[in-house]
C-alpha cells in the first residue's frame, strides 16, 4: 500500500507541473477554446487583475458552448466557474487528492496568499507523481484490490 503519510507530507509543488493556461476573463469564449486546444489542456485559469477569478474547463464548453454559438464572443468570465476551489503551493498532495476526490475535480489552481496563479494541478499529475515515486506499489497492483494472488506470476 502506498505510504499514506508521503502524501500527507509532500508538498503540491513538489510535483513536476507545467505551466498553467492563464487568460484575463475579458478573452472570447472561442479565444479561451483555442488557446485550450493549442496548449493540449483540458482548462484555462481566468484572472482579473492578476487573481484569480475563476476556471473554464472542458466540461464548460461541453455544458455551455457546445450547440451556443452565440456565446462564443462573449467574455470567458460570463462562463467561468467563478471562485474555484484551489490550493496553495505548500499544501500537501494528500489535501490536493481528497479535494479532487470529494469535488470530482480534474485540475485544481496552485495560488499564492495573493490569490496570483502559481500553477495548475491535474489529475493526470498527481497520476503521474504517483508512478514515478511509489512505483512498485502502483505497477504491481491486481486489477482487483481484493484479489489475492495464489501462485506465483510466469510459474
Amino acid at each position: 500500500m502506498i505510504n499514506e503519510r508521503s502524501l500527507r507530507v509532500i508538498e503540491v509543488m513538489a510535483i513536476e507541473l507545467e505551466v498553467p493556461l492563464v487568460l484575463d476573463g475579458s478573452c472570447s469564449v472561442s479565444g479561451t477554446i483555442e488557446a485550450m486546444r493549442d496548449r493540449r489542456l483540458g482548462y484555462a485559469l481566468i484572472t482579473d487583475e492578476d487573481k484569480l477569478a475563476g476556471i473554464f474547463t472542458e466540461r464548460d464548453v461541453l455544458l455551455s458552448v457546445l450547440d451556443e454559438s452565440e456565446v462564443l464572443q462573449q467574455p470567458v468570465a460570463k462562463l467561468m466557474t467563478p471562485a474555484p476551489v484551489c490550493v496553495h503551493a505548500r499544501d500537501t498532495v494528500w489535501r490536493v487528492v481528497s479535494l479532487m476526490h470529494e469535488g470530482g475535480f480534474r485540475q485544481i489552481p496552485v495560488v499564492d496568499e495573493e490569490q496570483r496563479v502559481l500553477a495548475c494541478v491535474r489529475h493526470k499529475d498527481i497520476a503521474g507523481y504517483l508512478v514515478d515515486h511509489f512505483a512498485e506499489h502502483i505497477l504491481n497492483l491486481p486489477p482487483d484490490p481484493e484479489q489475492l494472488a495464489t501462485t506465483p506470476e510466469g510459474a
